[in-house]
């Protein structure tokens, strides 16, 4: 099984839910520990040992790209920027990308997930190594912790005899906050995961069905995935901030002081 050398780093929101300090900055500049988000995320996909990182981003944000074409680590990792013209979804940013993979295998490393403690892009790339199938981040969510993250679907994962964590199902987004569905605590798919080249067939068996000016989002193809037994979950085991959301962008930055920064940067 071909382990993946890129990570797509989707960037073509707005930072709605940020505004309005995102009505000026691009949420990925956004500082936590003195380090822009964005370079946050290149220092994971680097210590991951990736070695492309596709970032895709919106006309709108310039800076953006010339902050990622900036990043500096003490490993090689060569940044390209792709283009994503309007916010039309995770699923058509990925699409984007496509014509760099060659088939390949890739990361998906969302910005706006932070972490704090071992590296999660590392977690999943060895999640596809060992079961030779796609595998996503799995993180439970307490109730307490809910109103600090957004609102993803909650996920139902069944232990296996391989010692394997399956997917088993996961449920639509909704709208707010993450909700634990009466809870204590629930599971759900976050933004670390590995697909195969192939997943592409899926992105365009949905856009196809996609009524005018839907968004293409990648929620549908997990949900695909998971159902037919093909998606292996990786429990958390580091800090989670949903750094998209304010509460959990003030919980990042106030956990993190200025001293904290990826080990990667020189």
């Amino acid at each position: 099984m071909k382990r993946p050398d890129t990570a797509i780093i989707p960037c073509g929101g707005l930072g709605t839910r940020l505004r309005p300090m995102t009505r000026w900055m691009p949420k990925e500049l956004l500082p936590v520990g003195l380090t822009p988000l964005i370079h946050w995320t290149l220092a994971e996909a680097a210590d991951a040992g990736l070695t492309r990182a596709i970032v895709v981003t919106n006309p709108a944000k310039p800076i953006l790209g010339d902050v990622a074409l900036d990043f500096r680590s003490r490993s090689e990792l060569r940044v390209v920027l792709v283009s994503q013209e309007t916010p039309a979804g995770l699923g058509d940013a990925l699409m984007r990308a496509r014509f760099l993979l060659g088939g390949d295998p890739f990361a998906v490393v969302l910005p706006d997930n932070l972490f704090h403690g071992p590296n999660q892009t590392a977690a999943v790339l060895a999640a596809w190594q060992r079961y030779a199938t796609a595998s996503v981040l799995i993180a439970d969510v307490t109730a307490g912790d809910a109103g600090t993250k957004g609102a993803t679907g909650r996920a139902r994962v069944r232990e296996e005899t391989d010692g394997s964590l399956r997917v088993v199902d996961i449920a639509d987004k909704s709208a707010g906050r993450f909700d634990t569905g009466g809870g204590d605590r629930a599971a759900t798919p976050i933004g670390r995961y590995v697909l195969p080249g192939d997943v592409f067939t899926e992105f365009d068996d949905l856009a196809r069905s996609l009524p005018s000016g839907a968004e293409l989002d990648d929620v549908p193809v997990l949900q695909r995935l998971a159902r037919r037994g093909a998606l292996v979950g990786v429990r958390c085991d580091a800090e989670f901030y949903d750094v998209g959301v304010p509460e959990g962008y003030r919980q990042a930055v106030a956990a993190l002081p200025a001293a904290a920064g990826p080990s990667s940067l020189p």
